[in-house]
């Protein structure tokens, strides 16, 4: 080995030891066409050089990955650990400055990276070492329950939580992989507000958008309500800053989206004499002029005040708990808990164009003690064309218990099915949520239900069941003596990363 290898060997590994983590690189045999001979100095060509790994400060179970090659070419990297089989992450096409951010680790990891050219055989250039750190030490506990590895979903599960102590209430989002390890948090610390709201992931954008629950503090203050986030957990947007609070006037509240356009949908709180009800707004994101919106005010008759204690006393009429809107095809659909109707509405005139429900305009198809929805949350649009609508429905007190229901509609004959159900009664796994649920279908068909429980007698979970109803995974939160974990909704998403299960 000459002096001048030996000195850069020197200078990388000072570099990497000095950020606690280590880089190696393959022996090779240099030939002569690799020697560049020159008559005061020997030097060797390196296919690949400036190797960096740096820790996330934002994110501790992530790094930064940095390096240069004598020449474009694609390359591709792994990163794994004695415990975790890891992940592959390529590049898209061929570069001499390449950057990789390597994230979904597990805490408190010695996870091993490698770096390969990516030809039709691969050529291991260099490796490195970097150890993973801690998500926050506040966390709730949270703990696996059943877990069928051949069916349950490949995914991260996206989610924020609330407790029922609101000192205890932090704002962090969080991401679990199928074996219960957190594998990402990001944590977001103001003055206005102490927890998150809505979290979404966009597979498009590969961003996060997060709704925040904005205190009583931001009254007379202007702040933002929502911020879109990389997955680094750097701020690519932020809402325009209002003067109000959650579930204030003019102010958001259950649900945040993100259009494909850059507007924004929600329901917006209105107060009007006695009763509180909402407006379905779409914003512009950046100035949050209103581009669209629809009042129930317009097409139902509003409750009688008279039925209200006192001047003080509120009705809450409507409770929009859901949105999801396709501008394209100018239609929006609405839930409202409190009506337990489920609404499509034609975004150009603002008419309704039907009402899914126990007083809706379908016929119930078969025979069910309990064939409607009741004070649901979160429906969501599948099947072909949209025929098929799954809810977590809560159900009632006199019902004594909440289940999964899906519908199948046939919108010319008017006609609405139940095609699943699911209440884990049978199972010994039965509960009732007052307020809080998620149901989701996943791409392999299996249904991912968020159990979010203010309730001090059960425990709130995340459950993935198969179209059948069979449970495949099971996942718990903490309860304590004086206050309760719970849960509003979760995504669980492919990430943008290839699971390596070699």
């Amino acid at each position: 080995m000459n002096k001048f290898f030996a000195i850069t060997l020197f200078l990388l590994l000072f570099l990497c030891v000095s950020c606690e983590n280590k880089v190696n690189f393959p022996e090779k045999e240099i030939s002569d066409e690799d020697e560049i001979q020159d008559e005061d100095t020997d030097t060797v060509q390196e296919l690949l050089f400036n190797l960096k790994v740096e820790a996330n400060e934002k994110n501790s179970l992530s790094c930064r990955l940095t390096f240069s090659t004598s020449d474009e070419r694609k390359t591709f990297v792994k990163y794994y650990s004695d415990t975790h089989k890891g992940y592959k992450i390529s590049e898209e096409s061929a570069k001499s400055e390449h950057y990789f951010f390597l994230w979904g680790m597990r805490e408190n990891r010695d996870y091993k990276i490698e770096i390969y050219s990516d030809d039709a055989e691969p050529e291991l250039l260099a490796s490195a070492e970097f150890h993973s750190g801690r998500a926050p030490d506040y966390l709730p506990l949270m703990y696996p329950g059943e877990h069928n590895k051949a069916k349950t979903a490949e995914g991260f599960v996206l989610f924020q939580y609330a407790i029922t102590d609101l000192d205890l209430m932090v704002p962090v989002a969080l991401m679990l992989d199928t074996d219960g390890e957190i594998v990402w948090y990001y944590e977001y610390y103001t003055w206005f507000s102490n927890s998150f709201g809505d979290v979404a992931w966009n597979p498009e954008k590969q961003t996060i958008l997060i709704a925040l629950l904005k205190n009583a503090s931001a009254n007379d203050s202007l702040a933002e309500e929502a911020i879109e986030i990389d997955l680094e957990g750097n701020i690519v947007w932020k809402a325009p800053g209002i003067m109000s609070y959650y579930y204030g006037p003019e102010s958001w509240h259950h649900a945040y989206y993100m259009m494909k356009d850059g507007s924004v949908t929600f329901p917006q709180v209105i107060y009007d004499d006695c009763i509180i009800t909402d407006k379905i707004v779409n914003l512009n994101g950046a100035t949050y002029d209103e581009l669209w919106s629809w009042d129930y005010r317009d097409y139902f008759e509003k409750p009688d005040c008279a039925t209200a204690e006192n001047d003080n006393f509120y009705i809450d009429w409507t409770h929009t708990n859901s949105v999801s809107m396709f501008k394209e095809e100018g239609i929006v659909y609405v839930n409202s808990r409190n009506f337990s109707t489920f609404f499509k509405i034609d975004m150009n005139s603002g008419t309704i164009i039907w009402r899914l429900g126990k007083d809706g305009d379908f016929t119930f198809v078969g025979k069910k003690e309990y064939p409607w929805f009741e004070r649901a949350h979160d429906p969501e649009i599948n099947g072909a064309n949209g025929n098929k609508v799954i809810f977590f429905d809560n159900g009632t007190a006199e019902r004594g218990f909440s289940r999964i229901v899906e519908y199948t509609i046939d919108e010319k004959a008017m006609t609405a099915e139940m095609t699943f159900e699911f209440d884990g009664i049978n199972l010994g796994k039965g509960w009732w949520s007052k307020y809080w649920g998620d149901a989701d279908r996943l791409e392999n068909g299996n249904i991912f239900v968020t159990i979010g429980i203010n309730d001090m007698q059960q425990i709130s979970r995340f459950l993935e069941l198969t179209p059948n109803g069979e449970v495949v995974w099971e996942f718990f939160f903490e309860k304590n003596d004086d206050w309760q974990i719970s849960l509003y909704k979760a995504d669980k998403f492919i990430p943008p990363l290839e699971f390596v299960n070699e």
